[in-house]
Parts: structure tokens; sequence; C-alpha cells
């Protein structure tokens, strides 16, 4: 019996041994494996990801569309990357079949560039692979593991070769920052565990909203400002699965929030909705932010708590009792009451700026209102206290601090200035509305009908709007035939899914359908 007892106490410590080296030896090649993501992560905003193989280049080249997107220059350049040294004999008998992951990076001088990186086959060790690039790269200068391939008589790229990852780009800066590799990541991380969960996918982009202010820097002329303030502080990842289709750009997948006091964290954990309050808006409409939720009175309480995060809870409760005390307008009688489950911010194509908030009574707000609120006209009226609005619906509504408003068909309309109410009473009431657009239709049925949050861009009216913000080089895309001119609506569309939100992106063009005459002909 002791034998017995012996060989097995042997054989499972045997078993332990050899469980610890195999794992232990896994841990060592997954840290490898993982050295080309957290070169290509380092400092990315947005970071495509896709297998090298013959397969996916001809499913892109068939579809021509995210060519456009990014540009004739940047297609070209990717192009010929891809065709001097990708496709180089020994280059791709060293990356074949394996990830590679193309970042989008801030550069000197405002302007953005490409890092290419990939993981060699596991194969292949180190100095095996350096051995086999170094006949056709020049070291440069002065600098370690970085080398240079001339492309063409007009171009140059630099090469890093680095613990079996490679980094490409015709930016000697971006090659020197991929090589630092940050001990934490929360992108990295985050991203290694998005791909645990989607495999066989054709393409990903993944988004690491913290690094889109830099990248938005080299964009814009001025500061980030107005709508795009929000990008300042967004702690949040996202993840999305590429849709080939010969029509549109569609990317779907999730986005995490990651910071506690993010104001979309009230949007967390409800239920989708079925969303019309879009329906109100004119067709000067350039962009517009829409939110959803259940009802009111659940989703106040996770205002509240925001509003106690942000510091914000003891102006409110003055604000309301001042009211209370001033007025005789008890505002917890009015907004809690009536405010319905759903409103949305809009700009229009001249840059005036509005927001619309559905109300269960219409009529009954505007009877309540009464005492604290000024007549501008028949129509119009104009708060007396600010942020009353600010108040109740939180962080969108901050920048209508004393604004007019009119209350329409059971809608809160409210702006800065009287006179964009008046342009917008006047298109509503002529039935020109966003609503009746073919593009904006067309957009739409490609999307869910469901949602809770929605951001959404008309290309083409904001025109105008990107001129005045963003430099010519890159305003210069927007109006190219062969760039973004062709495109005419962007969406990000965000529905709740327990503590992350099922997302859309959409770029889409609408393509008219010719109407055939009598005889048949188009």
């Amino acid at each position: 019996m002791r034998k017995i007892i012996i060989l097995i106490s042997v054989l499972l410590l045997g078993v332990a041994l050899m469980s610890y080296l195999y794992f232990s030896k896994l841990g060592v090649e997954n840290d490898t494996k993982d050295l080309a993501l957290q070169s290509a992560t380092n400092n990315a905003a947005l970071l495509f990801s896709f297998r090298n193989d013959k397969g996916f280049y001809e499913i892109i080249e068939g579809q021509n569309l995210l060519q456009q997107a990014i540009g004739k220059e940047k297609t070209d350049l990717l192009r010929q990357l891809k065709e001097k040294f990708i496709n180089h004999k020994t280059v791709n008998n060293l990356i074949q079949d394996q990830e590679i992951y193309l970042s989008l990076l801030p550069d000197s001088n405002k302007t953005l560039n490409f890092l290419i990186t990939v993981q060699v086959k596991p194969d292949q060790t180190a100095l095996n692979f350096q051995n086999k690039l170094k006949p056709f790269l020049t070291p440069v200068p002065k600098e370690k593991n970085i080398y240079l391939a001339k492309v063409d008589d007009s171009l140059n790229l630099f090469v890093g070769v680095q613990h079996q990852v490679l980094t490409l780009s015709t930016s000697l800066k971006l090659i020197k920052d991929a090589g630092v590799r940050l001990k934490e990541n929360p992108f990295t991380a985050y991203i290694k565990e998005a791909r645990l969960q989607n495999k066989n996918i054709l393409a990903q982009l993944y988004i690491n909203f913290n690094q889109v202010p830099p990248l938005l820097k080299n964009i814009l002329s001025g500061n980030i400002t107005g709508e795009l303030a929000v990008f300042n502080a967004q702690n949040s990842f996202a993840t999305l699965n590429y849709n080939f289709s010969r029509e549109k750009i569609l990317f779907n997948g999730n986005t995490e929030l990651k910071a506690a006091d993010n104001y979309l964290k009230l949007f967390e954990n409800i239920p989708v909705q079925k969303t019309e309050i879009q329906n109100v808006l004119p067709d000067q409409t350039a962009n517009y932010t829409l939110y959803a939720f259940d009802n009111y009175q659940s989703w106040h309480k996770k205002l509240m708590s925001w509003q106690a995060q942000k510091n914000l809870t003891d102006k409110t409760s003055s604000l309301i009792k001042r009211i209370k005390s001033d007025y005789r307008t008890d505002l917890n009688a009015i907004f809690p009451v009536y405010l319905k489950n759903q409103f949305v911010t809009f700009q229009l194509n001249t840059g005036e700026k509005l927001a619309a908030i559905s109300l269960s009574n219409g009529e009954k707000v505007k009877q309540l209102l009464f005492d604290v609120s000024e007549d501008y006209n028949d129509e119009i009226k104009h708060f007396k206290s600010p942020d009353i609005l600010f108040s109740y619906l939180g962080e969108p509504l901050k920048n209508f601090a004393r604004p007019y408003y009119t209350i329409i068909d059971n809608y809160l309309i409210t702006a800065n200035n009287a006179s964009t109410i008046q342009s917008f009473l006047s298109r509503y009431r002529n039935n020109k509305l966003l609503v009746q657009e073919p593009e904006y239709i067309d957009a739409l049925n490609q999307l869910p009908s469901t949602s809770n949050i929605g951001y959404y861009i008309n290309l083409k009216r904001s025109n105008n709007i990107f001129r005045s913000q963003m430099l010519s080089r890159y305003y210069k895309h927007l109006q190219e035939n062969n760039g973004l001119k062709s495109f005419d609506t962007f969406y990000y569309q965000m529905s709740a899914d327990q503590n992350k939100f099922i997302t859309n992106m959409l770029l889409n063009k609408y393509l008219k359908q010719e109407v055939p005459d009598s005889s048949g002909n188009r």
C-alpha cells in the first residue's frame, strides 16, 4: 500500500512539474508574442489589425472605400510599403500569416503618420531574422536597432528591428517611440482581452480615446473646445470588427468606459430605446448627439450620483432652493415629473447650437415655467436663472447656461439666441426636416432602430464648421473627390449591454436610385 501511495505521489509531482514548465514556457511565448502589440499601442489612438495573407489584401482591394477614407496620399504610401517591403520575399517569409498592426499616430510638424508593427514567425530566432534582413537594410547612424530601407528614389523607410518585432514607418520619431515599450499599457491589456472574444474576423479597429486629444491637436487649427472638449478626459476604449461591403464602411463591436465619472456611464445597464426625437430636427442639421434612457425618475438617480462625483450636488441644490424662494417655482415638481426619456443636442450648418428635450406634457410644463421665465415674444421665453437644464440633464446642456426656449408638440427647444429658435420654428412648421432627407434615411436604414447614444455628422452640411476648425491639409482631404467628399454620413451608435455598449460605426455614401421613365429608360 505504501509503495502505491509513493508511486502516485511521484506521478502527481511529475505532472505538476511538467504543467509548471509548460505554462511557464507558454507565458514566455505569450509575452514575446505581445511585444509587437505593445509597440503598436504605444501612444496610438487608432489601431487597425489584420492578418498578413493574400486573401485579406484581395478583399480590401475589391472594396476601395477604405482607401477613399484615408486619402490618396496615405493609400499610395501604404501600397508602396506593401509592394516594396512587405512583399519582399525575405520579409514575407518571416511574417507570412502574422498579425499586422497599423497605428495612426501624431507626428512632428502637425502631421499624422502610420506605424506598421508585426511579430516575426515564432520559429525565427531574433538573431536569425536580423541576419536575414540586414543585407538590404542600412543602419541609421547613432541609432540602435534602427535601419533604413530605400523604397524608391523619393521614399525612405525606417525599420526598427528589435526582439523579433519589426516596426516600419517613414518617421524616425515613430520608430524610436515604438521602441520604448510601456510596462503597463491599459490599451494593450484591453486589446489582449478583446482578441480572446473575437476570432475569425477579417480585420479589427481598436480605438484608445485617451490618445485622441494628441491626434486632434495635429488636425485642428485651434484648441479642443466645444463639443470636442469631451475627448480631453474620455477614458474609454472600443473594439470594432470590420464588415466588408462595397457600398459603405461599417464596423461593429463594443465600447467600454473605464472612468467611473464618465457622463456616458449614466446610460449603461439600461434598456435600449426606440428613438424618435431626431424627427424634430431641421434639414439644416450638421451634427447631433442623441441620448435615450428608459424613464427619467430612475435615470435621475444616476445623474445625482454623477453630480456627487463631480462635486456639483451643492450647486444644484442651491439653485433649486433659490428658484423656489425667489420665483415660487418648485423645479422638482416640473422636470422629474414631465421629462420623458430622450434628448438631443444639435448644430446647424450655420454653426448655431440647439437642444431638444422630449416632454410628456408640453402645455403643462409651459404653465409651470411661467414664473421662472421672461417673455421674448408670445412663443419664445428666456430663463431668468442659469443652469436649470444642466441641473436636470447634466453635461450636454452645460453650454446652455441661460438660454431662450420654446415648447412645441411636447418638445422643449432651447438655444442661446432667440433668432436661432425663430429659424427652427419656421423650418419645423414648413416640414423642412432632416428625417425627410434621402441620405439620412439611407444611413439610418443601415443601423438598428434602437440605441441609447448616437453621434451623427452630415459631412456635407458640416463643411463650413470643418473649414473653421481644421488645418488646411486635412480639410482638403474632405473636399477631394477620391477622398471623403463622396461620403455623406458618419454615425457612431451605442446601445447599452451591461457594462459596455454594443457599437456600430458607419461611414456611408448614399447612392441615388435612378427612376426609369415610362419608356424604360433611365
